[in-house]
């Protein structure tokens, strides 16, 4: 059969030929079996392995070596100068880990099964034999001696503190000092230096220089002393600015006039200062604007150096605007993008409203990329042509998540972009828990009814065991949202109609009806101002919510429902912040709750996110027989002292404080409760992992004493 297949095409005809019928089939098949064998044999890809840097830094330099070569998994074989990159790479990465003196063995099994074996320091010194054809490559790391900064000394630095300076070279934001996160490279000391003086810089030093002057580098342990010399020089302020304006091609300035100030000189505060020159310009119609700064008079005093500038703002010709277009897009309908743009022709061309329309396409989230280029029609005039390149249509990612009291939380979530090319998104998440089942679907029409303004409509579904009933809701709504830049805030309001069951129960009886048709208007705002919506450390965030349900709005109830929530967060020290949390609950009727107050329109506070000595919904009025019932209004206080032991890890300190009271006739509240406790993050890309204990001060008889916390995401 070997000798069959290895024929020449013409040949196998002429041998099939002379078979019988039957015959010829089965050598046709038997053909196609053993051809499709050795070609599955010939395809079959070259194998590369990485070991001795750890089961995740093994995984971490393959995952390297992918993003610089896409075909890495269908590959026949591996040539010289393949295996020699390879090496190259290796052996600079793991340098920037902090092993300088890395060994790399590296066993090379060649096309005709023959292994070769090459080993490797620092660089590649012996190149390998060519041509070389390997069908299996293993690189063997041998990392040695990990090098850190041990003892860091700064001579002749006074602008800021050494804690600041420090900062340059070492990683902040840990109680305990690790010797990963002190990690020595020839390369991470030039850049620490840069950082060094650019900083200075900034602050006025425009002669700052620094240079290692002293390194003591122990192979033995690693430990590298290092002697930072700083040399400031006087510090640069700005004592007059002297502005010429010429237009057109007059050589003569149109205006001068002069600005005094003290303001302190930099390379960033003079392009800070250049731009807002050519911006003023640019809004008048001179695309071409330049500016050029120089020095007119410096003059040393007092240790300082005391600048008088001037600058030259040549604004060339006028420049009228004659149209707009757009390349690249291919399902877009044009009017969606000209509705974003906002640019008129036939007026002065301004770069800066050109500008606000490419960050306007950019909003619309269906580009990948959105680029600006002006083409010029003659001497005065230009057209503004956006080029654009469109994204995906459809995204599906995954869901997982995990908490106390729902425990495992799995679904999946589609985005839909762009949807008749009109910019319109839709997206669909169904959730599953041991707890919960849940469905979303929400419909976004981006800027329809004017600017920062998306209209939507959604439906949803929700079925959830809570402590002391089951609670069952549907429906859907429409509604609009805006975001106000001039205080940062999104403000929304929408109509919603809902089906609300609380099953399993007898105990809305007792407060409020258990079914119910809700028609009502939601007004939503949010402001935040953090720093990290994942990690905030500074900064603070309002949110408040106000629903009005009345048979006005085709509701079987009538009531008002409150409900706004606060926080703070201040840093004390740079591994330390206090972490401030606030929120309020109202229901009110015109009417008798118990007829007008849905059962689950009651607030059930508690669990990780709010009162942490109690399960989700604990934290809540109970009747004679222990049974939670909700509250008609709740106050919560939260109080956070987060210590960071390491880069990724922090320990809490919390205590957490609630009063509520079943009726409104006890506003604000009639009973409290107080938590305390501690816990332990984990910094993740998803948000924290948290693991917490709070115990209860003060629990009521059907109470716990406390209730051990994992969850995931800020608490608030």
């Amino acid at each position: 059969m070997e000798v069959f297949l290895k024929m020449k095409p013409e040949r196998w005809r002429i041998f099939l030929l002379r078979l019988p019928g039957a015959r010829r089939l089965a050598g046709l098949l038997i053909l196609l079996f053993f051809t499709g064998a050795l070609m599955a044999e010939e395809k079959e890809p070259a194998r590369l392995k990485i070991s001795g840097y750890g089961f995740f830094g093994n995984l971490a330099l393959k995952n390297l070596l992918k993003t610089f070569d896409e075909k890495l998994k269908t590959r026949e074989f591996f040539d010289a100068n393949y295996i020699e990159d390879t090496a190259l790479v290796l052996i600079s990465r793991i340098n920037s880990d902090g092993y300088l003196r890395p060994k790399i063995t590296t066993r090379v099994t060649l096309a005709d099964g023959s292994i070769q074996t090459y080993e490797w320091e620092e660089t590649i010194r012996d190149p390998l034999p060519r041509p070389t054809e390997a069908r299996q490559v293993e690189f063997r790391i041998e990392k040695g001696v990990f090098y850190f900064y041990g003892e860091i000394q700064f001579e002749g630095l006074h602008a800021i503190g050494t804690d600041d300076a420090n900062s340059f070279f070492v990683k902040r934001g840990a109680l305990v000092k690790f010797k990963k996160g002190r990690i020595f490279t020839p390369a991470r000391l030039t850049r620490g230096m840069s950082s060094l003086t650019d900083i200075l810089s900034r602050r006025g030093y425009e002669q700052a220089e620094a240079t290692a002057g002293r390194i003591d580098q122990d192979d033995a342990t690693g430990a590298v002393n290092v002697t930072i010399k700083v040399s400031e020089g006087p510090k640069h302020l700005v004592r007059s600015i002297r502005e010429e304006f010429f237009y057109g091609t007059n050589p003569q300035p149109a205006t001068v006039t002069t600005i005094r100030t003290n303001a302190t000189f930099s390379r960033l505060w003079q392009q800070d200062f250049v731009q807002s020159l050519r911006a003023t310009n640019f809004s008048r119609g001179y695309p071409d604007t330049t500016v050029e700064m120089a020095p007119l008079e410096r003059e040393p005093a007092d240790g300082m150096i005391f600048l008088d500038l001037t600058a030259r703002v040549r604004s060339g010709e006028k420049t009228t605007l004659s149209g707009v277009s757009f390349t690249g897009q291919e399902k877009t309908k044009e009017a969606v993008l000209r509705r974003r743009v906002r640019l008129k022709k036939n007026r002065a061309l301004d770069k800066i409203e050109v500008e606000n329309g490419r960050n306007r396409l950019a909003r619309l989230g269906i580009f990948e990329s959105v680029g600006v280029r002006y083409d010029q029609v003659d001497e005065q005039t230009r057209r503004v042509i956006y080029e654009l390149k469109e994204g995906k249509d459809v995204d599906v990612s995954m869901l997982f998540g995990f908490g106390t009291y729902e425990l495992l939380r799995l679904g999946f979530e589609v985005d839909q972009y762009n949807i008749w090319g009109r910019a319109h998104r839709a997206k669909l998440r169904l959730t599953q828990s041991f707890k919960s089942s849940s469905a979303d679907y929400l419909y976004t029409m981006p800027e329809l009814v004017g600017e920062d303004v998306d209209v939507f409509f959604n439906a949803f579904g929700l079925r959830r065991e809570e402590v002391s009933f089951t609670r069952e809701e549907y429906g859907g709504g429409v509604g609009a949202r805006k975001f106000f830049n001039a205080i940062t805030s999104d403000v929304g309001v929408r109509y919603n109609y809902q089906i609300l069951h609380a099953t399993e129960t007898k105990l809305a009886e007792q407060v409020g009806p258990a079914d119910a048709a809700v028609g009502s208007v939601i007004f939503d705002l949010k402001h935040d101002r953090r720093d990290s919506p994942l990690y905030p450390q500074r900064g603070y965030k309002i949110a408040a919510s106000f629903e009005v349900a009345s048979e006005y709005l085709a509701s079987e109830v009538n009531f008002q429902r409150f409900e706004a929530d606060a926080s703070v967060h201040v840093p004390l020290r740079d591994t330390t912040w206090l972490h401030l949390g606030a929120s309020h609950g109202i229901a009110f009727t015109q009417g008798s709750p118990l007829h007008e107050l849905p059962f689950n329109k009651r607030f059930f506070p508690g669990g990780a996110n709010s009162v942490r000595g109690f399960q989700e919904g604990e934290a809540a009025p109970r009747n004679e027989d222990g049974d939670v019932i909700g509250a008609e209004t709740f106050l919560t206080g939260n109080v956070e002292l987060e210590q960071a032991l390491t880069e990724k890890w922090s320990v809490v300190l919390f205590s957490d404080s609630i009063g509520f009271a079943k009726s409104l006739e006890n506003y604000p509240f009639d009973e409290t409760l107080f938590t305390v406790g501690l816990g332990i993050r984990w910094r993740t890309v998803v948000g924290p992992i948290r693991l917490e204990y709070g115990h209860n001060l003060n629990p009521r008889e059907h109470d716990p004493d406390g209730t051990l916390q994992f969850s995931i995401g800020f608490p608030f």
